[in-house]
């Protein structure tokens, strides 16, 4: 007797029988029961999960002798030729070799003419998104309108690719991948009447590279057994059939990056490749190990989700050598790499690179948590600086000069202003044409200092915390040197960066983000200065105007330098006898 593949040979017979597909099945049983049968269904899903195994069950519902019933007999000739397939009313077409018009112009030929043993004459047409423009066409009018006796089945494993005017003339069942559980309870249950002995690790093995298709699961479990004619199905027979590495070597190599042993990793992977395994397999477990790897970490106690490994011992001591960061980075570029492997001349050397890259990673760190330590130091930096020289030990007896007045900033040092001789002007006047300088605070405002400092650091991590790493960049140039009436005053000592922030996009977010941290509605004013504070002159002694030195240490030069380069040439006016 010819033998029958075990997929075929267990297909279900009735809706009761169907797996994982239970939506689908209530459905169906409801309508036939209640008379509301569609004339056209539209059966979409991935492959093996029963969308043909289900239109031949309505079939049989709808033809049984006992019927139209929502549990066919399996029994009356109706039933049987149908299961058989040599029933005359019911039509299987497959699209992928009958997709012109001309097939469909002589199905709908025949669509007229009445059932032969039953009541409806069921039309199969299995992988329809193959079908051409032409034919869609053609089966349009038919199909919305077809005669009472006549039921279609379209169903396809692409539905985007189903025309729109063809998908609302049908009734559209969508048939979800079946559960590892699911597809574990089924083989076993064939194993048993099959008289097959198979380990539980088999069946779980079985069941996830099934990849949510019964069909494929029972395809390979009929071949693990022909592997082996004792009737026993081991894990090693299923990974010896299908090339998978073992949970052995996938833990192994983990262990090596987390180690950073590069010496112990690379001998492994000789290990494996020498073995016959397939190196972008490899990658693909060890990316689903990974994935355990995180889940494990970020949820110890989590149930019912389906990982690579089970082994809680494992897991937990795997998980705790690594950050939740390197695990993310780990499967990113896992997955890169098995991508790359498809088209790579040598996927052997891609895999050893991503895996020396693994073992050779530096500390993780949390780049926003390192950039918020770096605002923190500045500013401690800056507090202990302005402390420092505002302290009375640094103070000269001299007279202190009134607040500098800043020049313009200058493209390049050619252009720098002459020495001329001006008029004095009162002591702190801003020259024409000049910038609004804020003075520093005085020097017994320390505390007041430090607290700016914290609240400008703590804007700063809000900007790269919402990703606003280009107006970070910008604004880390300024310092709050004051906040009082809703106003905030943001001191820069470059003309580009104060220019910036005024523009309505950056000034939006800055002061989105100051009322984040301070509660309130702010409003930013940006200004030009320097940051060294001057020191505070004595009442006993006259303050007199000085005129800065627009000489190579201003701050506008040095901005130029850093801007355009080159070296710096001060010019002085020759005097006139």
């Amino acid at each position: 007797m010819t033998y029958v593949a075990l997929y075929r040979k267990w297909r279900p017979q009735d809706f009761g029988s169907l797996v994982g597909q239970d939506h689908i099945s209530i459905t169906l049983k409801n309508a036939i029961v209640s008379g509301k049968i569609a004339h056209a269904y539209l059966f979409a899903g991935p492959r093996g999960t029963g969308k043909t195994t289900t239109a031949k069950i309505l079939a049989k519902s709808l033809n049984c002798q006992q019927g139209p019933t929502a549990i066919p007999c399996n029994a009356c000739p109706n039933c049987e030729k149908i299961t058989t397939g040599t029933s005359m009313d019911v039509f299987e077409v497959d699209a992928a070799s009958n997709r012109g018009i001309d097939e469909i112009r002589d199905l709908r030929e025949t669509v007229k003419f009445s059932p032969v043993d039953g009541r409806y004459k069921v039309y199969i047409i299995d992988e329809v998104h193959m079908l051409t423009t032409e034919a869609f066409n053609a089966l349009l009018k038919t199909l919305e309108e077809p005669p009472g006796h006549v039921v279609f089945v379209l169903a396809t494993t692409e539905p985007h690719k189903i025309p729109a005017t063809i998908h609302s003339r049908c009734q559209r069942y969508d048939f979800r991948r079946i559960g590892v559980r699911e597809i574990e309870q089924r083989l076993a249950l064939v194993a048993k009447h099959t008289d097959l002995q198979v380990e539980p690790e088999a069946l779980k093995l079985i069941a996830v590279q099934a990849d949510g298709g019964l069909r494929d699961a029972l395809s390979i479990l009929d071949q693990c057994a022909a592997l082996d004619s004792s009737g026993l199905i081991t894990a090693a027979h299923v990974r010896q059939l299908l090339g998978l590495i073992g949970h052995e070597w996938v833990w192994q190599l983990t262990d090596a990056i987390a180690e950073r042993d590069t010496h112990s990793l690379l001998l492994k992977l000789d290990e494996v490749i020498n073995l016959g395994k397939d190196v972008r397999q490899l990658l693909v477990e060890m990316a689903l190990h990974a994935r355990s790897l995180m889940l494990f970490k970020a949820a110890p106690a989590i149930e019912n989700i389906e990982m690579y490994s089970e082994d809680k011992s494992v897991l937990a001591a795997q998980s705790a050598k690594f950050s939740h960061q390197e695990l993310v980075a780990m499967l990113e570029l896992l997955h890169s790499t098995a991508n790359e492997t498809k088209w790579a001349a040598e996927p052997r050397i891609a895999v050893e690179m991503a895996l020396i890259t693994l073992c050779r990673r530096a500390v993780s760190t949390d780049i926003a948590a390192l950039i918020e330590r770096i605002a923190v130091l500045e500013s401690r930096f800056t507090n202990q600086t302005a402390v420092v020289e505002a302290s009375p030990a640094n103070v000269s007896p001299q007279p202190a000069p009134a607040p500098p007045t800043p020049l313009k900033p200058v493209a390049s040092s050619s252009e720098l202003p002459r020495q001329a001789p001006k008029s004095p002007r009162p002591a702190g006047a801003p020259p024409v044409g000049a910038e609004p300088v804020i003075p520093p605070p005085p020097s017994d405002a320390a505390g007041n200092i430090s607290n700016l400092n914290e609240i400008w650091a703590a804007v700063l991590k809000e900007l790269l915390a919402s990703g606003k790493r280009s107006v970070h960049a910008c604004v880390m140039q300024g310092h709050l040197i004051a906040l009082a009436d809703n106003q905030a005053t943001v001191r820069f000592s470059a003309t580009f960066p104060k220019e910036r922030t005024e523009k309505d996009d950056y000034r939006a977010i800055v002061e989105k983000a100051l009322a984040q941290v301070t509660g309130q509605q702010v409003k930013i004013i940006c200004v030009l200065g320097q940051d060294t504070p001057a020191a505070k002159p004595k009442a006993s002694l006259p303050v007199t105007a000085v005129q800065p030195d627009p000489g190579i240490n201003h701050p506008a030069v040095k901005q130029a330098q850093m801007m355009f380069g080159g070296t710096i040439v001060k010019i002085e006016e020759e005097k006139k006898n």
